[in-house]
């Protein structure tokens, strides 16, 4: 038998059961695929998606990053790794330096550079003190515009197709991991009362082959922020997102490659509750032929922790609070 700690990290915000929750596990060498992918299909704590950190195969990075939905592995989650690289400073397993300290995670994508941002003279942003935020680069963004019809998008989604028209802007699949789309709307009241029929949705991103929907407005509620969006993907077995970092990186390259914006510090919302929306740091700069350097991130609270039982390829949680080291 064997017990690790389970932790629910919200990343994305400064307050417990806010953000976007992500479910942490440390110590999980020799966990085989099929339990990690068990205890990401179970969704403990209400978590939808789960890290299990274990040590690197790679000379290059502090550490491992395995990411499951309750459906499938995926290559890489940027709210789960600012929720891990969160977890471990708070764990003591990343010491801070004044300024930036910068670590590298190996990912199903290749190494990923984080960099924490913190002062010893500060009480921070979060309930570490000191940490101010954490910015994970982002892995290169391919973009082309959708030829699927509008109104096929404006049906699946509930909304009138004038809505996306109106906008003036294309929509987009993005690619990474996964291919995405990446659709404009013209009002944030839309936004809010957008409840699209997730199992036509889904149905919908298998035709066109795209795994999930980041619908976005300029009509944001915070003067500060750039743009307000949601993030469905029932393909991938997530109804909603409530904040989507990889997602957010690549609608800062899009907001510029369409000339919204030609500043590359953005601050994005995303959530269905305008009263807990998350907020999203992207910072780009702009390369030699075009190759940008895209960061994305915030900062993190820890919600729950909870001991997490696992005894040949069964796991469970036990009914006990687990100390934060």
């Amino acid at each position: 038998m064997k017990e690790l700690t389970i932790k629910c990290v919200d990343a994305f915000t400064n307050r417990s059961f806010s953000g976007n929750p992500a479910g942490i596990i440390a110590g999980a060498d020799g966990l085989s695929t099929e339990i990690m992918q068990d205890i990401a299909s179970k969704m403990y704590l209400n978590i939808i998606e789960c890290g299990f950190v274990m040590q690197s195969t790679s000379k290059d990075a502090a550490c491992r990053i395995r990411f499951f939905t309750p459906k499938r592995e995926m290559g890489c989650s940027g709210h789960v790794t600012i929720a891990a690289c969160y977890s471990m400073i708070e764990d003591w397993s990343i010491p801070l330096a004044d300024g930036v300290t910068e670590v590298v995670f190996e990912t199903g994508m290749g190494n990923v550079q984080v960099d924490i941002h913190s002062s010893s003279g500060s009480d921070g942003n979060t309930g570490i003190k000191g940490l101010e935020k954490i910015m994970m680069h982002q892995p290169v963004q391919r973009y082309r515009e959708s030829d699927i019809p509008v109104d096929e998008i404006a049906d699946v989604l509930g909304i009138d197709s004038r809505e996306i028209r109106m906008t003036g802007l294309p929509v987009v699949v993005a690619s990474a991991d996964v291919d995405w789309l990446i659709i404009p709307v013209e009002h944030r009241e839309t936004m809010v009362d957008l409840h699209p029929d997730l199992i036509k949705l889904g149905m919908f991103n298998k035709k066109y082959n795209t795994f999930t929907n980041h619908i976005f407005t300029l009509d944001t509620f915070g003067e500060e922020c750039i743009s307000y969006a949601r993030h469905f993907g029932p393909a991938m077995g997530l109804w909603e997102d409530p904040a989507t970092a990889m997602s957010s990186g690549g609608l800062g390259e899009y907001l510029m490659r369409y000339g919204v914006t030609k500043s590359g510090s953005m601050v994005m919302e995303q959530g269905g509750d305008p009263d807990r929306l998350a907020r999203i740091f992207v910072e780009i700069t702009e390369g030699k032929n075009g190759a940008n350097t895209v960061k994305i991130g915030g900062t993190a609270a820890t919600s729950i922790v909870r001991k997490l039982r696992i005894e040949g390829n069964t796991a469970e949680i036990v009914n006990e609070t687990a100390p934060v080291a």
